[in-house]
């Protein structure tokens, strides 16, 4: 088991939060969530500085650590100080009010962070402190599997579809799948059995393969894709928890990079849930974009941003996997067969 980070001071804090983010943000709130037993970090909040309005995002913000029993954060503000201190000032002064506890507030820009907290200039000067963004805690954070990207564009670039030579190869794979799929659906063998049995198959044939460090192939890709059109297989997909919820990421990551952008949906959903199981809930908010820009009326992507929306956090969405999922879906396709089969998606009109 991989130890827990320590941090020292504001620059430990400051050092720290773009591997909890999963890139370095520029303009930016981010807010800390803290278990108030432990000290450990429950999960992140980010969002953009405001040009004006702070009073009612200082109590939304309220209102959301709230809902999920959060008493203690910090706070990380990025920027100029005539961006970072007036949205700095409202939160410090909202929070307590609502019964949470701001143990740190910092302001950083330029490698350097101040505190508004501590006014002791033996440990925060007022030229600030140095970050030193390749230090031991970065160290730290990258042995424990974290990563932090330059901006968030790049961290949207993990989940963008790729394009030329590798588009056109995904638009013949998955031509072939769908006559494929017609060919087994025309067959009187072609149960719902039959489907959930080898959407479970190929789902753990593609996490072993990860697993193993070898990429799918193109035709396994675009067979996931109509695979995931069944949502008892989507769903079971998140049974599989020998494997490394890394793992899970990865896979699904890859394959809502790859499939055509009618199939993305289910597998940016499923990135989204490993996101959010990870603690990445930036990563998570840009698979559930990436599903409602493929279909706004995609009703797990939906569930998804609400539940990001209100803040839950990433404990939330992991006890949702229970030990009894996988036999409770089963049970469900064993009761209803018939609903048991692909939905081919029209990618003839495709040329993106």
């Amino acid at each position: 088991m991989t130890e827990p980070l320590r941090l020292s001071g504001p620059a430990d804090l400051v050092a720290v939060v773009p591997y909890l983010l999963g890139f370095h943000p520029s303009l930016s709130m981010v807010v800390i969530m803290m278990q108030s037993d432990s000290g450990s970090v429950l999960g992140t909040i980010r969002f953009d500085l405001p040009d004006h309005g702070a009073p009612s995002i200082a109590r939304e913000l309220s209102r959301m650590l709230t809902r999920n029993a959060v008493t203690r954060v910090m706070l990380a503000g990025y920027g100029p100080g005539s961006r970072v201190t007036p949205v700095m000032d409202v939160i410090r002064e909202t929070l307590p009010g609502h019964g949470i506890e701001v143990l740190e507030a910092l302001r950083v820009e330029d490698g350097r962070c101040w505190s508004y907290v501590c006014a002791d200039p033996s440990c925060c000067p007022p030229d600030g402190l140095p970050v030193d963004g390749c230090g031991e805690i970065a160290a730290n954070a990258v042995v424990a599997g974290l990563v932090a990207l330059p901006d968030r564009g790049a961290l949207e670039a993990t989940l963008a579809p790729v394009d030329g030579a590798r588009r056109t190869a995904m638009r013949e794979a998955t031509l072939a799948a769908h006559a494929r799929a017609n060919a087994l659906l025309a067959s009187p063998t072609s149960t719902g059995a039959y489907w959930y049995a080898e959407g479970l198959a190929r789902i753990r044939e593609a996490l072993c393969q990860v697993d193993r460090g070898q990429e799918l192939s193109d035709e396994q890709v675009a067979w996931l894709g109509v695979l995931l059109t069944i949502i008892p297989v989507r769903d079971s997909a998140l049974t599989f928890t020998e494997h490394s919820d890394q793992t899970h990421l990865r896979l699904w990551a890859e394959v809502t990079r790859r499939v055509e952008p009618a199939y993305v949906p289910a597998p940016a959903c499923l990135a989204a849930v490993m996101a959010l199981v990870t603690g990445d809930g930036t990563l998570a908010l840009v698979a559930v974009d990436r599903a409602l820009s493929a279909d706004p009326g995609y009703r797990f992507a939906g569930m998804l941003r609400l539940a990001l929306s209100i803040g839950v956090p990433p404990s939330t969405v992991a006890d949702l996997r229970t030990p009894t999922m996988a036999q409770d879906i089963a049970s469900i396709v064993a009761e209803n067969p018939d609903g048991v089969r692909p939905v081919l998606c029209d990618v003839t009109a495709e040329g993106r």
